[in-house]
């Protein structure tokens, strides 16, 4: 394997990122060019004289486009061919589809009657499709724009691109077909490219070039004075000092030109059986209804693990190949052992388990470059719970060991990912490395660590290593509501770093980890350390009961007849705040003039208030949207359902406080 550590994205915190760079924008095509690309077209295509005149002016490099007229790419749907050009364009020159399959559900209809909102009324459209281009008739220039207008707004609220349209612009070439647009009103015709699969990348890069649905229709292609200035301001910029070009205008640069698929025909399988716009329909309807499925969560995990491995290995993070191969489980543990790599089972997973949640720079950044990281959208949820978009890629890596063998069933699998996942955290709670150092001598400087009252290096590799063995050997689960309201709701990793915090917990891990290395489960002990005996004389094995409930329960204490709930009470606590805060209103409200007029009516609220308050009730927002999926996703995975807070009408006479109820 090469080891080359020379690696192309910049790392920023848990981001990777790899953004495009800026170049200058060709001058406008020669005239001649430009003369030759529309006679080809009319000749070749069949296109229509205006079509062919716009479409001669919208490409890049008419050079490169010229020679794929003789010869048309395909394009195969049900039913026949489309025939197609591909080439750099100049952004600001394609159309958006103002009636964006996207928003098809949010549109009124007449028979509706009186709406709400009457902009968001259907813009009606008769098509007609020719050999090379459609035409379509729509009421007039005024309503065009605002339909326009309207639909790129719509677009850009449904859908943002990731990464960031700024940052790379238009990755995957949107396609469409040129129209001839005519007018009821009169108006005079006009013909554009009709972007009709990939809407939202347009819309989202014309936002960056501020660039306005009249200038898209009606000023860029009226005359080539409206491109040059165009262009003119782009070279501008990249012509500026890199450390002036603000970020903004760094989109607006990587925005001007995308590439982009043109159609120009369709060959029916059956002549006359399907035209050139039910050909691109069924085309746009193969794109979003017959959609890919995205990879498995596990499979997403397993394909970014592999990479950050070699990024790792390319870095010189790992010490050979041998030991490369080994992480990635591509070698038995004897063999391993042989090689001197390993001498128990524990030692890949606490090194797995440090590789990918070290903060040490010099790691992390490494780790975290692959450039799939650039494209890999995480679920802010779900970023808050691991604490780092890295950790399920260790887990991944040390699921290998399990996956496919018959000691280990897909349910007894899935549970040890779930529980290794769930106690990963512990890897974080303090700067640590894998050392090859005896259990005696990492369990006696562990009780140094306890004695000076911190969560250490020692403490920290002795808890991790014992979290491979209580997850193989099912001795401590994922936290449940078992017992409703006296429940232990702490994370696995919470239960180990009680472990950490006591003397007795320092020598319960050194057991865990010492019978885990026997091949045996981790059984309980007494306080002189030995195994406690049941009716048989056999050790009683340790249990997820023992450790949360009895020998390290929640706030040190062990169960009580306290029904009291932090987590409900919490609860409680945000709920009479959003009953404060509607009574609030309602006094805001309230407050009148000399005149008997609402004032807040009237006058509204500061600029700076009102922008205050709703930041945080945005904030707000958002958190709760991420509870209430994550809520209905642990609702169905759980047998017993979580108790819920009754949201009751406070009178004078009744208790404010909310009930339990299952």
């Amino acid at each position: 394997m090469a080891s080359d550590n020379k690696l192309p994205a910049e790392v920023e915190g848990e981001e990777t990122r790899m953004p495009r760079p800026l170049r200058r924008l060709p001058s406008l095509p020669d005239p001649e060019l430009i003369r030759s690309l529309r006679a080809a077209a009319k000749k070749k295509l069949g296109m229509g004289d205006r079509a062919a005149g716009a479409m001669s002016t919208l490409f890049v490099h008419p050079d490169q486009i010229l020679p794929q007229l003789e010869n048309t790419r395909r394009m195969r749907i049900p039913g026949g061919d489309l025939l197609y050009i591909e080439g750099l364009v100049w952004t600001p020159r394609l159309m958006a589809d103002f009636n964006n399959p996207r928003n098809a559900a949010d549109y009124t209809y007449p028979v509706a009657g009186r709406t709400v909102e009457e902009g968001d009324n259907i813009f009606n459209t008769a098509v007609e499709a020719q050999a090379a281009e459609l035409t379509l008739t729509v009421p007039g220039r005024d309503q065009l724009a605002i339909a326009l207008n309207r639909a790129m707004e719509k677009t850009r609220a449904k859908n943002k691109p990731y990464p960031k349209i700024g940052e790379q612009g238009i990755m995957d070439a949107p396609f469409g077909v040129m129209s001839v647009i005519k007018f009821d009103d009169g108006s005079a015709d006009l013909a554009v490219p009709h972007v009709r699969e990939g809407s939202t990348r347009v819309s989202w890069a014309q936002q960056e070039l501020e660039c306005m649905p009249e200038d898209t229709l009606f000023r860029t292609p009226s005359s080539a004075k409206p491109m040059k200035d165009f262009l003119d301001e782009i070279n501008a910029i990249v012509e500026q000092p890199a450390k002036e070009i603000t970020s903004a205008n760094r989109a607006r640069v990587r925005c001007a030109t995308t590439n982009f698929i043109l159609i120009v025909g369709f060959e029916p399988d059956e002549p006359g059986s399907v035209d050139l716009e039910e050909a691109i329909k069924v085309k746009v309807a193969q794109e979003h209804l017959n959609v890919k499925v995205d990879w498995a969560e596990n499979a997403q995990n397993a394909v970014l693990a592999d990479d950050c491995l070699k990024a790792a290995f390319r870095g010189r993070l790992l010490h050979n190949e041998n030991e490369y191969s080994w992480l990635a489980g591509g070698i038995f543990h004897k063999e391993a052992v042989d090689r001197g790599l390993a001498e128990y089972l524990d030692d890949r997973f606490a090194r797995l388990l440090w590789l990918f949640t070290t903060k040490d720079p010099a790691v992390h950044d490494v780790i975290r470059q692959p450039i799939a990281f650039v494209l890999r959208r995480e679920k802010k949820g779900r970023v808050q719970v691991r604490q780092t978009t890295k950790l399920p890629f260790a887990i991944e890596l040390a699921a290998r060991e399990f996956r496919g063998t018959l000691r280990y069933p897909d349910t007894a699998m899935e549970r040890i990912i779930k529980v290794m996942t769930n106690g990963g955290p512990i890897a974080m709670k303090a700067p640590w490395r894998s050392t090859g150092r005896s259990l005696s001598a990492l369990v006696k400087a562990a009780q140094h660590e306890v004695e000076g009252g911190e969560i250490g290096a020692a403490s920290t590799e002795l808890a991790v290593r014992a979290l491979y063995y209580v997850a193989v050997h099912d001795v401590l689960r994922v936290p449940r509501n078992d017992l409703g309201s006296r429940s232990d709701r702490r994370k696995v990793a919470d239960v180990l770093e009680a472990m950490t915090r006591t003397p007795a917990g320092i020598r319960q891990l050194e057991n865990i980890i010492k019978d885990g290395r026997d091949g045996s489960c981790p059984v309980l002990r007494d306080a002189s350390g030995e195994p406690v005996r049941n009716g048989e004389g056999k050790p009683v094995s340790l249990t997820d009961k023992q450790l949360r409930y009895e020998l390290f329960p929640r706030d040190g204490r062990g169960q009580t007849d306290d029904t009291s709930d932090p987590f409900m009470e919490a609860q409680r606590v945000v709920s009479k705040a959003l009953h404060a805060l509607q009574d609030g209103l309602m006094d805001l409200e309230a407050v009148l003039d000399e005149e008997g007029v609402s004032v807040i009516q009237q006058q509204g609220l500061p600029r700076v208030t009102a922008k205050k308050w709703r930041e945080i009730i945005s904030e707000a927002g958002k958190k709760l949207e991420d509870w209430f999926t994550i809520g209905v996703e642990y609702g169905a995975s759980v047998t017993d359902p979580p108790p819920v807070l009754i949201e009751e009408t406070v009178s004078e006479d009744s208790d404010e406080s909310g009930v339990e109820r299952r």
